[in-house]
């Protein structure tokens, strides 16, 4: 069995599945629109405007996959991350994924490979084209299936209508159409967590669906060496700002739990209306997205994370702030159910006001708790390794032979 794999920009996990393969001798090739080198980086890091970007890309740098055979399409990715960096349009927001979709469906032709893994959005192509060969097809799925996220979609549409960006853009049938057979030449589906995989068997109950949940890097996401300064108690979301993970929920609830010596940090690209972050409530900031050292810096001065999405495949984020030792409240559309318990966090049914209220005035009323609760945290995430997941899509996938 020889494998072909791709990713349009490369992610922990998409790294840690091509390590499967190549650890096995089954990587045949890995697609990727630029893995930038340490030289590259490096040279980025130099010009003071450009840190905060190099800073950035450090997350597509896997040193275990530098020297595999890759297919890389640099010029195309530098131009269109220029483009969205300079906020110039013009330039199609999914041609990376169009790139990667071309590419690998003019590599499955390679007589070695036998098998294609894909992404959601980036699969169609090389699928059709696998097929054709009679070569099989693994389908990667990190959020819910879109089907299941519309009506979820329509009913925060109804409900968050002030909170919504302006320039929001609404997906196009042809991007439904190309989800919806991208799923039905899928072989095996991959998902991280319990949530995505009943999404899809809302749908097609008798796919072949094997689970992968994410692991974390247990010796980057460290706790603070040091006991943390006294002062307020300190919650942090982290992820996109939008309606979908839960935001607006949640600065709802912030208002309505009517803390005192209390703040709320949220960090990540901001997806809702420009006014709602003129008029952020008392105790809230926000923060642009940031480099992952950054991201860590801001865990570790915090006492607790805060995850009430309303849709999400896994949470990556909720298992770093969990492995620097941050209890947990996480809803119910999430990994949160699966590695949240009793003694380091709560989980929340998805959308739930009132609960999340309760559980932000809980965290207010017992804080000589936390420190203790996050130690379990630390201890809960570090039992989800790379490692495990890289066992778990070797097997899954190993059985299509």
């Amino acid at each position: 069995m020889s494998i072909l794999f791709g990713h349009p920009t490369g992610n922990p996990n998409s790294h840690n599945a091509a390590v499967a393969y190549l650890e096995a001798g089954l990587l045949d090739c890995f697609c990727v629109a630029w893995m930038p080198s340490v030289k590259t980086i490096n040279m980025l890091k130099s010009f003071r405007p450009l840190r905060p970007s190099a800073q950035r890309l450090e997350r597509r740098q896997f040193p275990s996959l530098s020297r595999v055979p890759k297919v890389q399409g640099r010029v195309r990715e530098i131009y269109r991350l220029m483009m969205r960096a300079l906020a110039l349009k013009g330039y199609p927001s999914d041609q990376a994924n169009r790139w990667l979709m071309r590419t690998m469906a003019r590599e499955c032709h390679r007589s070695t490979v036998t098998a294609v893994h894909a992404y959601e959005d980036c699969s169609l192509w090389p699928f059709v084209e696998a097929k054709r060969l009679g070569k099989a097809c693994v389908y990667d799925l990190p959020t819910c299936y879109y089907p299941a996220w519309e009506k979820i979609q329509a009913e925060l549409s109804r409900k968050y209508s002030d909170w919504m960006p302006s320039d929001r853009l609404s997906a196009h049938d042809a991007r439904l159409e190309q989800k919806r057979k991208e799923m039905e030449l899928a072989d095996l589906t991959l998902v991280a967590s319990r949530y995505v995989e009943s999404t899809v068997r809302e749908f097609y109950p008798h796919k072949d669906i094997a689970r992968t949940p994410y692991g974390i890097d247990v010796e980057y996401w460290t706790p603070v060496p040091t006991r943390k300064q006294p002062g307020p108690l300190r919650f942090i979301y982290a992820g996109n700002v939008s309606v979908r993970k839960g935001v607006a929920l949640l600065i709802e609830a912030w208002s309505k739990a009517g803390l005192r010596d209390a703040e709320l940090t949220l960090v990540g690209s901001w997806g809702l209306a420009d006014n709602k972050l003129r008029s952020l409530p008392a105790g809230i900031r926000w923060i642009p997205p940031c480099s992952s050292q950054a991201l860590r810096d801001r865990y570790r001065e915090s006492h607790v994370f805060v995850f009430p999405s309303y849709s999400d495949g896994f949470g990556l984020v909720l298992l770093e702030a969990m492995a620097c030792g941050l209890p947990a409240i996480a809803s119910e559309a999430s990994i949160g159910p699966e590695i949240i318990t009793a003694d380091c966090g709560f989980t929340t049914p998805t959308g739930d006001l009132d609960r999340l209220v309760e559980l932000l005035r809980w965290f207010d009323r017992n804080r000589d708790e936390v420190p203790i609760m996050g130690q379990q945290a630390r201890m809960q995430a570090a039992r989800c390794t790379w490692s495990n997941y890289r066992s778990l899509v070797l097997g899954a996938v190993s059985k299509l032979v």
